[in-house]
């Protein structure tokens, strides 16, 4: 997610997108030339990159696009041409996909070590390095091997790829798949309804970042920082719950946050966490849990090119894809432990401990989902394995050295921080979901109240203003005509 300041969130959306695409959604008719969406948001993609990056950022993207757009044509005609063999004296179509691979892999390298977010706006440009920087790459391989796979058409609009390629991977909290987004780039202009539920879903990522995640974040990083043997069973496990929280309304929120602003400019875009710490099983956990990125590893690394050919998924390519997911959050021996940790519980559950779990109660059921989620946490958080474990004997209460001395005070508000945020984990009850469509329909009505001033201001100036101009006109030419005549 590429808006993580509070700097985005109150200047950038709100006093220079959002009401930019507001008029533009009630004054700019379907089909007039010139005034095309796709254009404006390919050119807002390269305004962020070089805002953030500067020129020479502005223009690798520039050309990323160009060549992407390029090669996916000539894929799709090679692939058209022979079953994907290659004439006499051309490329194969696999031959062109492994090209545009290697070159969207090699862009990304470029941006990360080579400083292109040098200058006054480093630290802005910061925050889409390295997880900004690889979305870039993701969404460009999907593309091409989508094209490939003749799953899609490759588009022949430039803006439209441009605003997949280069804006969306600033906004997204999750590589997307272009064969999802692909219909919402050629839509017109966002209406209120649109506005109205975007702004929704930007307070509520905004809510679960700066207050939940933040709160949390704060205790969390307060007992993590403490000597792991000197804690106290009850610390321990405050600590942990709050590492649970952050991490999911951290990554959920930036996630909201896009889906929200996405909405804002007419696109939709796919959920990317669906309340996974109410699932039974870590595999049902990671059917939930950051969802385009675990999809985005299974469709185009544990797959082959040809990925209409490869059997379902087995145990060992789950179990791949997870520990991707972990080398991917982070390249310390911690991430890598915590993806082998989740890759090898996904096959022993696989392997038949999945039936055994589903025979538990249902209660039970959810407890052991999160206890073991919370375990890889701990794995996960923590500087090195030993710390980790010694965390660990702590949960269990087996420090024999833990003592209340220097035990910080917890606050008010982390305790109501994590009642809280224990309840949203939660999916809403149908009665609750209910009022969404109330508050869609308040922001609405809200936003028509704001904009009637202006708009009967503007109505009124005009009717006003309009027939003096034409009088001033008209007595102007006409006395002009006359006083030459009598010359």
């Amino acid at each position: 997610m590429f808006f993580t300041g509070p700097i985005w969130l109150s200047i950038l959306i709100p006093i220079v997108f959002a009401p930019v695409l507001l008029i533009a959604s009630l004054a700019i008719r379907p089909g007039r030339a010139g005034l095309d969406k796709s254009a404006f948001l390919s050119a807002a993609g390269l305004g962020l990159a070089l805002l953030t990056g500067g020129t020479l950022l502005a223009a690798v993207l520039v050309g990323f696009v160009l060549f992407t757009h390029w090669i996916a044509l000539t894929l799709e005609r090679a692939a058209a041409r022979g079953n994907r063999a290659a004439n006499p004296g051309t490329l194969s179509a696999r031959a062109w996909m492994m090209v545009a691979v290697a070159v969207h892999g090699m862009t990304v390298v470029v941006i990360v070590r080579t400083s292109l977010f040098a200058g006054p706006r480093e630290g802005i440009g910061a925050a889409i390095v390295p997880f900004g920087a690889s979305y870039f790459a993701f969404h460009g391989i999907s593309y091409v091997v989508d094209v490939y796979r003749q799953r899609v058409v490759g588009n022949r609009s430039r803006c439209q790829l441009a605003v997949y390629l280069m804006l969306l991977p600033m906004i997204a909290g999750a590589p997307l798949i272009y064969g999802g987004v692909a219909p919402h780039l050629a839509q017109g202009w966002p209406g209120l309804s649109d506005y109205s539920y975007g702004v929704r879903r930007l307070v509520i990522g905004v809510w679960k970042v700066f207050v939940i995640a933040d709160v949390a974040g704060r205790q969390a990083d307060v007992v993590f920082a403490l000597r792991p043997d000197h804690l106290s069973a009850f610390l321990a496990w405050v600590g942990l719950a709050a590492f649970t929280l952050q991490i999911y309304y951290g990554f959920s929120g930036f996630s909201d946050m896009g889906i929200g602003f996405g909405r804002m400019l007419g696109l939709r875009l796919p959920e990317n966490f669906r309340w996974p710490y109410v699932g039974q099983t870590v595999g049902e956990f990671w059917r939930r849990w950051h969802l385009g990125l675990s999809t985005w590893f299974r469709e185009y690394t544990v797959q082959s090119p040809d990925g209409d050919r490869v059997p379902p998924p087995s145990a060992s390519r789950e179990a791949l894809v997870v520990l991707l997911c972990g080398i991917w959050y982070g390249a310390e021996w911690t991430f890598v432990a915590w993806g082998l940790y989740h890759a090898a519980l996904i096959a022993a559950e696989r392997a038949g401990m999945d039936a055994a779990v589903k025979r538990l109660p249902v209660l039970v059921r959810h407890v052991y989902l999160i206890l073991v989620v919370m375990v890889g946490w701990v794995i996960l958080r923590s500087q090195t394995l030993g710390g980790g474990l010694l965390f660990l004997k702590a949960l269990a209460g087996l420090n024999p050295s833990s003592s209340s001395r220097g035990v910080p005070t917890i606050e008010l508000a982390v305790w109501l921080v994590l009642l809280a945020g224990a309840i949203g984990c939660a999916p809403l009850s149908q009665a609750i979901r209910r009022w969404t469509v109330t508050i869609d329909a308040l922001i609405l009505s809200l936003l028509m109240l704001l904009s009637a001033p202006i708009l009967f201001t503007w109505r009124s100036g005009s009717n006003v203003v309009t027939p003096m101009l034409r009088l001033w006109r008209a007595s102007r030419f006409g006395v002009g005509g006359q006083g030459g005549s009598t010359s």
